[in-house]
């Protein structure tokens, strides 16, 4: 069974910088992941459009799928930033 233990500055002077700590924390890990995944479909496209001039069916449907996931990658970090968002607000 997992429990989660309570923080131990939820109270007091420091609950304030703790929630702010754990918003940046979040705010930095999401925006990571939206860069990276951006990065990482730029150049899914355009092997995907090198992949179309040499019109290799094969390769085409393989990056096409590639970038599909990169797609899912942009939809859930924007649920998780949604998430924090109206958490932490």
């Amino acid at each position: 069974m997992y429990t989660t233990l309570p923080k131990f500055f939820d109270v007091g002077v420091f609950a304030e910088a703790s929630h702010n700590i754990d918003l940046f924390g979040s705010n930095i890990y999401l925006t990571h992941v939206l860069t990276s995944a951006l990065e990482h479909h730029r150049q899914l496209e355009k092997e995907y459009d090198e992949a179309v001039a040499q019109k290799d069916s094969l390769l085409m449907e393989k990056k096409e799928l590639e970038l599909k996931i990169c797609e899912g990658n942009f939809a859930m970090a924007s649920t998780m930033f949604d998430m924090w968002e109206s958490d932490y607000s």
